[in-house]
């Protein structure tokens, strides 16, 4: 095979590249997925970054970011998500994938992104990366005849119905709204831009109070009877308690037209609390999403608990990042900056998993991210205080 060199793909080259090898790799062939279709997706994302690994003329290895925006702990930042991580079958075991990667995390980070998430084919893989994974979302499945007792409340509010294309932009101004209280969410930029022009493949149930849009919801109904049909709704959203019950209401209603309803739900949510004898059923969703600092020196700015800890972060795959650090929290923001010593050394796995908030630091020494000691534990336990991050977007 021929020294391998990387680059960017060209708009005209980057279709039909795209869509041989994520087809091969992410769906059960023969015969190839509906080209057009998938060529329709790839288009919509322009405005990625596509990166691959040639041998010769040959495509063998590609990845992508897609811009994005995420709340950490407060505050918005900018994001990379990245997708269509996949190696040609006879490349594969030869480090090309890991190649690429770096190539795109140092032009994803040049482009402004302070942290990035993914979903991975193989979660110690990328943690090898960088990358820590983040709780699973829920699906709860519960029959909407146990909602019957909210028909018989006076609820504050109404919903309001239409197909998704009629209603895009002021859905994307509730995420926004939603964004800002949800620690880990992450949205796509492109999207919101996008307005109407989009498949009218979902119902969208707005729950309206005082004119105040308080809840979202996402659905679709399918099944081959007429009264055992399924309402899944894959985005449901309250800002309230009023937002909430109007979208459960909505729910109950079609209690002689469907027998299931399942709601996609953030790890933080908990349905069974929501109605007595609702006798819900919980599961995790198959795939939990990852994330990693991809820029330290640009993460302050947060919302964090009083503290100070320093720390050498070891980050071989963004060496930007190596090196001493301060992390500080004062009046609730937190404060970066180089340091001259450390109090312990820290992979960046283990960062990303104090800021996410997805695991103790105690938990460090046995995942091999560092040993702070228990004076250093409680400092890191102080600033980052644990949280449940819920990406949103499923890429």
């Amino acid at each position: 095979m021929p020294e391998p060199t990387i680059r960017p793909l060209q708009p005209d080259e980057m279709p039909e590249i795209m869509y041989q090898l994520t087809s091969y790799a992410f769906n059960a062939t023969p015969p190839w997925p509906d080209k057009a279709r998938r060529l329709e997706l790839l288009n919509k994302r322009q405005d990625a970054t596509y990166l691959a690994l040639f041998a010769g003329e040959t495509a063998v290895s590609v990845a992508a970011s897609t811009p994005m925006s995420q709340q950490v702990r407060g505050k918005i930042y900018d994001m990379g998500g990245i997708w269509g991580v996949v190696t040609r079958p006879e490349a594969r075991r030869r480090g090309y994938c890991r190649r690429v990667l770096t190539e795109l995390l140092t032009a994803v980070r040049a482009a402004g992104a302070v942290f990035t998430t993914l979903y991975p084919f193989r979660e110690s893989f990328y943690e090898r990366l960088g990358y820590t994974t983040f709780p699973l979302p829920l699906k709860a499945r519960f029959n909407p005849a146990n909602l019957a007792p909210l028909l018989h409340i006076d609820l504050p509010g109404h919903v309001e119905t239409a197909l998704i294309g009629e209603v895009y932009p002021a859905y994307h101004l509730f995420l926004q709204q939603v964004q800002r209280q949800t620690h880990g969410m992450a949205i796509m930029k492109a999207n919101l831009q996008r307005g109407p022009n989009q498949p009218d493949g979902l119902w969208v149930a707005q729950a309206v109070v005082n004119g105040r849009l308080e809840g979202i919801m996402l659905y679709d109904l399918k099944g081959t009877e007429a009264t055992q049909l399924t309402l899944r709704a894959v985005r449901f959203y309250a800002a309230s308690s009023a937002g909430r019950y109007l979208l459960l209401d909505w729910i109950a209603r079609h209690i002689d037209q469907a027998n299931l309803a399942e709601l996609w739900l953030s790890p933080a949510e908990r349905p069974e609390t929501w109605l007595a004898d609702l006798a819900v059923c919980t599961e995790s969703m198959k795939r939990a999403p990852m994330g990693r600092v991809l820029d330290v020196g640009q993460m302050g700015g947060q919302q964090v608990g009083d503290g100070r800890f320093t720390a050498a972060i070891h980050d071989p795959l963004c060496p930007w990042n190596e090196g001493n650090w301060e992390f500080v929290g004062e009046n609730g923001r937190l404060h970066v900056q180089p340091a001259a010593n450390s109090n312990c050394d820290l992979t960046i796995q283990g960062l990303s998993a104090l800021v996410y908030g997805t695991h103790d630091p105690a938990d460090f020494a046995l995942r091999g991210w560092g040993r702070p000691d228990e004076p250093v534990q409680a400092a890191m336990r102080a600033l980052f205080p644990p949280r449940l991050p819920h990406l949103h977007e499923i890429f």
